[in-house]
């Protein structure tokens, strides 16, 4: 039961400090064992095409789909990140959405 509680506390503090943060949309190019790269839409030129966006085992995913295995290469997909500190060098996916 203090588990559930854990991961619900971790989820609404996570939405909220998403609100602020930035996500990004596009299409899964490639997976890996606990990441995938997602090509990039975005009109900024500063965004790299692409990005790896490495999981946790608090990601959540939903939309078309509820777990990483069910994640395909072609897939649409908007990933909203962890808040972390500019010393993580890479992102953190709190949430993965599949159209």
């Amino acid at each position: 039961m203090g588990t559930i509680k854990k991961l619900i506390g971790l989820l609404i503090i996570s939405s909220v400090l998403l609100a602020g943060c930035g996500s990004l949309q596009g299409t899964v190019a490639e997976k890996a064992e606990a990441s995938f790269i997602l090509e990039v839409s975005s009109d900024d030129s500063r965004q790299p095409p692409s990005e790896e966006i490495h999981l946790t085992d608090h990601t959540v995913f939903s939309g078309a789909i509820n777990t990483f295995e069910e994640l395909e290469v072609g897939d649409r997909v908007e990933v909203a990140p962890f808040n972390t500190s500019p010393e993580i060098p890479y992102f953190l996916a709190a949430r993965v959405i599949v159209e």
